[in-house]
């Protein structure tokens, strides 16, 4: 028994059925469709005029994807790291970053706080794995020294 390939107009009713849910990446997108049973080459015509008529963009995606992750309290290179995986080019990944209004600092504070509230810091050794968590959340050098000096004064 064997399954027939989908139609380019099937393979487009997906597409759309996807996107209708939320912003798909690219490679996102590309798999699902794949695993449907389309070839390759009528994968990526389908999502060449899903990008035509606004359907798919990686643009709006990947500043989905920043808000998403920092409002959930992950830093930047976290962030990137989640955004490479779906498969977006580094420099769209740094120009959202940049793009977006979000205060890194303000939001390393806010972590920092939510997990060690005002108990004070211990020793040396409190003291890094106060930063070592900051920074697998994926906050800069830069931003976990600004957490600690804030909580410290």
């Amino acid at each position: 028994m064997t399954s027939e390939a989908p139609t380019d107009a099937e393979l487009k009713a997906s597409a759309i059925e996807y996107l209708s849910r939320r912003d798909h990446s690219v490679r996102e997108l590309q798999d699902k469709l794949l695993h449907k049973g389309g070839e390759l080459s009528q994968v990526q015509a389908v999502i060449f005029w899903c990008q035509q008529e606004n359907y798919q963009s990686e643009w709006r995606f990947c500043q989905m994807l920043v808000r998403a992750k920092a409002n959930k309290g992950y830093g930047p290179a976290w962030i990137s790291q989640a955004a490479r995986q779906h498969g977006l080019a580094a420099d769209l990944i740094r120009e959202a970053l940049q793009d977006d209004s979000f205060d890194w600092f303000a939001s390393a504070l806010t972590q920092y706080q939510k997990k060690f509230g005002d108990k004070p810091m211990g020793d040396y050794h409190d003291k890094q794995k106060r930063m070592a968590f900051l920074q697998r959340r994926g906050f800069s050098s830069e931003h976990i020294r600004e957490a600690l000096q804030h909580q410290d004064s």
